[in-house]
């Protein structure tokens, strides 16, 4: 009988331990919600911030619940934006739920210089599938990049919507809240690029989704549009 409950003592414990190393490691691109379900009304909350709270090396971006803020995540360091009666605010705690949350960890960066010749998005799209094949990535799966670098400008929006408003499209989506234009600043943008996942996490006429923040000032949301300045690095996972 002692055998047996120790045994089962050892088998309780290590079992234990194998959720734990679970939930600290994320194995390629995640998701959760997804963009199709928001456009049909469902605004709840599809995960909980907190349960990614102690993953490290963990890139994110995503809607809050209700479409009410915007969700970035660099380094395991949470931006959330959202719009208050008197001002943009910027929050760096895990307290907040998301409707839609795409999301990978990536313990190191391999870097790669923008050509100068590179400044709208089309371009840098054109740019980050050549060079993530280069780098032997399989662009027929999901992964993540960032942008580091002195942007010439940006178009963005970080969503409010009216709980009571149900006519639901993404240009009502970017009108609801705080829109905006950032120009000459240094900024940090984590993005997703697939081909295969537009009305989940990509919108339907783009392979990426971008998110950024500004490092010169309390500022992050959902990028729109984007003019890239010179001398800008391209980040792209040395594995998932």
């Amino acid at each position: 009988m002692k055998i047996i409950i120790a045994i089962s003592t050892v088998a309780i414990l290590t079992f234990q331990g194998c959720n734990q190393q679970t939930n600290n490691t994320v194995k390629g691109v995640q998701y959760a919600g997804a963009l199709q379900e928001i456009m049909g009304g469902n605004l709840d909350a599809s995960i909980t911030l907190k349960e990614l709270q102690e993953t490290p090396d963990l890139y994110a971006l995503g809607a809050a619940e209700g479409l009410k803020g915007e969700i970035q995540i660099f380094n395991s360091k949470p931006y959330v934006s959202k719009v208050t009666p008197e001002q943009l605010v910027v929050e760096n705690d895990f307290t907040s739920n998301a409707a839609l949350l795409v999301y990978a960890q990536v313990p190191e960066w391999q870097e790669v210089s923008i050509p100068k010749a590179i400044l709208t998005l089309k371009q840098f799209e054109d740019f980050l599938e050549y060079t993530a094949l280069k780098a032997e990535i399989d662009t027929s799966k999901p992964f993540p990049f960032m942008i580091e670098g002195h942007i010439r400008k940006i178009n963005w929006h970080v969503v409010n919507w009216n709980e009571n408003n149900v006519n639901h499209s993404r240009e009502a989506h970017m009108a609801s809240g705080l829109n905006g234009i950032v120009v000459e600043e240094n900024v940090e943008i984590i993005g997703f690029y697939s081909k295969d996942h537009k009305g989940v996490f990509t919108h339907h006429n783009a392979n990426w989704h971008m998110h950024f923040r500004a490092k010169d000032q309390n500022l992050a949301g959902h990028l729109d549009d984007l003019l890239l300045g010179e001398y800008m690095t391209l980040k792209l996972p040395k594995q998932l």
